[in-house]
C-alpha cells in the first residue's frame, strides 16, 4: 500500500484529469471531431488507471485518530470513478451520426459522472476526516 505522499500526487492527478475531461466533454458537445473523441478515449484510460491506483492507496492515511474510517467514502469515490469510466466507454456506442439529443444525453451523463467523482474526492478531503 502507498502512503500519504502518494495520496497527494494521486489527488492532484485526479483533479487534473477530471478538469480536462470536463473541458473535453464541453468541447465535444459543441462540435465533434476525431481529435476530441480521442481526447475522451485518453481520459477514459487515465481515469481507469486512477481508479486502479486508488485500490493501492493506504486509506488509513486519511483517518484522524478519533475519526471514523474513511473506507466508506473511499469506496464511494471508487464507485464514482468506475461509473465515469463506464460512461466514457458508453460514448463509443453512440454513433457520430446519432441524433444530437442522444449524443447530448450521453455527454451530460459523462459530465454528471465526472462531477460526482469530484464531489466524492472533496468529501474524502473534508477537514474533519483528515489526519492533523
Amino acid at each position: 500500500m502507498y502512503g500519504s505522499i502518494f495520496w497527494v500526487e494521486w489527488l492532484d492527478r485526479l483533479d487534473r484529469v477530471l478538469t480536462s475531461t470536463r473541458q473535453d466533454v464541453a468541447a465535444l458537445n459543441r462540435a465533434s471531431s476525431p481529435r476530441k473523441v480521442a481526447a475522451l478515449e485518453r481520459a477514459k484510460r487515465q481515469l481507469s488507471a486512477l481508479s486502479n491506483d486508488l485500490r493501492l492507496l493506504d486509506r488509513n492515511v486519511l483517518v484522524a485518530q478519533d475519526a471514523e474510517p474513511t473506507d466508506d467514502i473511499a469506496d464511494k469515490l471508487q464507485r464514482a470513478l468506475d461509473a465515469a469510466v463506464v460512461r466514457l466507454d458508453n460514448l463509443a456506442d453512440v454513433q457520430p451520426a446519432a441524433a444530437p439529443a442522444v449524443r447530448e444525453q450521453a455527454l451530460a451523463a459523462i459530465d454528471t459522472a465526472l462531477r460526482d467523482s469530484r464531489y466524492e474526492a472533496a468529501m474524502l478531503l473534508e477537514p474533519s476526516r483528515r489526519r492533523a
